[in-house]
């Protein structure tokens, strides 16, 4: 106990420390139990170590060992190993950047210029970090996976106008860019566009975080997007290398493709159709994942010793019901494990300790509670605590995801019919986009995937990311049908951009792809969904797109013009 009253002590100098608990369990153990009086993130980590310098300096009696764990140490745990991660992440993200244009890339534009795009995404990625803090932007689970993604995503569009330039190469340097500029760089500009609606579309969510993830990805993108049409061409404008563009035999795999779409038009489309309405039937089935302590390392020493300590003591989550009624807690002894009731004027504050492992669980658990207070007649109370709060990010996190898709497709539509004035132009790029939704649904739904905080960003991704391969598709392919008939100006697309678009989906993929190397499930899981729902996009952009061009203009539909 001396050693206990020395901690005490010394506790009570400690900002935002309230009361301080002896806990004997056993001859041989003990817990100390140490309320904190704050939620605020920027001062847990602090007051951690405060107390982790407590427990260092007051000496130890020989043969005591003593581990700390909680939500305190666990959120400074989780903290610590952010910051490694994320070195892990920008490091492998990077590498497979780099061997991913080496290549592919390479044989496009050669040796000497190939790495151009990875150098505008890191300057793009530098510049975002540094605007963070001057932003108020915190570093958290959702903002630490934006950095490598912002690595893949910030390469797009360097690779798209460097592509169109060395295709125009052969006209002279000068008029290269300024082809570029002009064609590329609407399409570019009008992808823009598109991606910063999608990811602006997060802070819909009511989710802060989803917001702050949301606002990274977009100031990637519109500094990738200056620094493409600025200081891109100037480093071009010193190129003396010219390459002439070889050969078909390079594009076996995109022939393989679009040779597809032009055979079997209607059967791709029905397949797309097919998957969209399974992956719509699907989405309600996926659960959500809302336990922050399961999107971290799990084998990190404090959520291992926080799990022991949930078995030894019961669940650590804890409901509290307040009200101004003369409730017996014995009643709720009876059927609720009460950790302990307190007093605060005429409030009583009973806190009911519970394990809770998913989403229904936190549900099915408050609805009790609330229905067996109700069962007892009393009619002026509320319920709360951290479950409570869960719980409601949960339903955020449903009803979010529902509003941004819906914002994005709204907003997304609506611009491409003021740009395009045409309703056939504006749908087209929305349609393999939904397709890959409806597949990633189906496939979450196959392997037992929850969503998590970061998943339920996928549709703004993929919508965000879709409707770029589809943009470049399609203005390409107006571009051509001025000169060529449907069946050639199609080939002409997909021969002309069809490399620049899979080079900056391999990339992009890659980027996201660098989540895997992150210790974090949530960052895992989320690599690896978008990973997959970027080769997706690629794939649907050079079939699904060509297959609905052919099927509309077949069908001559001028209603849609």
């Amino acid at each position: 106990m001396g050693y206990f009253e020395e901690i005490k002590k010394r506790l009570k100098d400690v900002d935002y420390v309230g009361s301080v608990e002896y806990i004997l369990l056993s001859k041989t153990f003990a817990i100390v139990s140490i309320e904190i009086e704050t939620g605020d993130d920027e001062k847990i980590e602090d007051i951690a170590k405060q107390i982790e310098r407590v427990l260092n300096f007051v000496p130890k009696p020989v043969g005591l060992n003593v581990q700390k764990t909680g939500s305190v140490f666990l959120w400074y745990e989780i903290e610590r190993e952010m910051k490694k991660s994320l070195g892990v992440t920008m490091l492998a993200s990077t590498l497979l950047m780099v061997l991913i244009l080496f290549l592919t890339f390479r044989s496009v534009v050669g040796s000497h210029y190939a790495f151009l795009p990875l150098l505008i995404s890191i300057l793009s990625v530098i510049y975002v970090f540094g605007l963070m803090p001057i932003l108020g932007i915190p570093m958290t689970e959702l903002t630490h996976g934006a950095l490598p993604i912002l690595i893949g995503l910030c390469i797009d569009y360097a690779v798209q106008f460097q592509s169109r330039y060395e295709e125009e190469k052969w006209r002279g340097i000068n008029e290269a860019i300024n082809i570029a500029r002009r064609k590329t760089g609407l399409a570019i500009f009008l992808s823009l566009l598109t991606s910063v609606l999608c990811f602006a579309s997060m802070s819909f969510s009511g989710v802060p975080g989803l917001g702050y993830f949301g606002l990274l990805l977009s100031l990637g993108l519109i500094i990738a997007f200056i620094l493409t049409l600025t200081f891109l061409p100037s480093i071009l404008s010193f190129d003396k290398h010219y390459r002439k563009i070889s050969g078909e035999n390079k594009e076996r795999i995109l022939k393989i493709f679009v040779d597809l779409s032009l055979s079997k038009s209607r059967a791709v489309v029905s397949v797309a159709v097919i998957l969209l309405i399974l992956g719509v039937i699907l989405s309600t089935q996926i659960g959500m994942e809302i336990q922050h302590k399961k999107y971290a390392p799990q084998d990190l020493e404090a959520l291992r010793l926080f799990n022991e300590l949930e078995r030894i003591m019961g669940g650590q989550s804890t409901y509290v019901i307040v009200t101004s009624e003369d409730i017996d807690e014995s009643y709720l002894r009876e059927r609720f494990n009460v950790e302990r009731v307190e007093y605060s004027g005429n409030l009583k504050s009973i806190y009911i300790s519970t394990k809770l492992e998913d989403y229904d669980d936190y549900v099915r658990t408050y609805n009790e509670i609330r229905s067996y207070i109700n069962f007892l007649g009393f009619k002026e109370f509320y319920i709360t605590g951290d479950p409570v709060l869960d719980m409601e990010i949960g339903r955020l996190m449903t009803e979010g995801q529902q509003r941004i898709t819906l914002i994005c497709y709204f907003l997304i539509f609506v611009l491409l019919l003021a740009i395009y004035r045409s309703i056939k132009k504006a749908l087209t790029p929305l349609l393999p986009i939904t397709v890959v939704i409806g597949t990633m649904n189906i496939l979450m739904f196959s392997l037992g995937m929850k969503h998590t905080m970061m998943s339920i960003t996928l549709n703004s991704i993929i919508i965000g990311l879709g409707i770029d391969y589809s943009i470049h598709m399609i203005e390409r392919y107006y571009e051509e049908r001025k000169k060529f008939d449907v069946t050639r100006a199609i080939k002409r697309t997909v021969e002309r951009i069809g490399r620049a678009i899979s080079v900056s989906a391999l990339t992009t993929a890659a980027g996201f792809s660098a989540l895997m190397f992150s210790n974090f499930p949530i960052a895992k899981s989320a690599g690896f969904l978008s990973f997959v729902a970027i080769l997706l996009c690629l794939i649907a952009a050079i079939t699904v797109v060509p297959a609905f061009l052919i099927i509309t203009e077949r069908l001559n539909t001028n209603g849609l013009r």
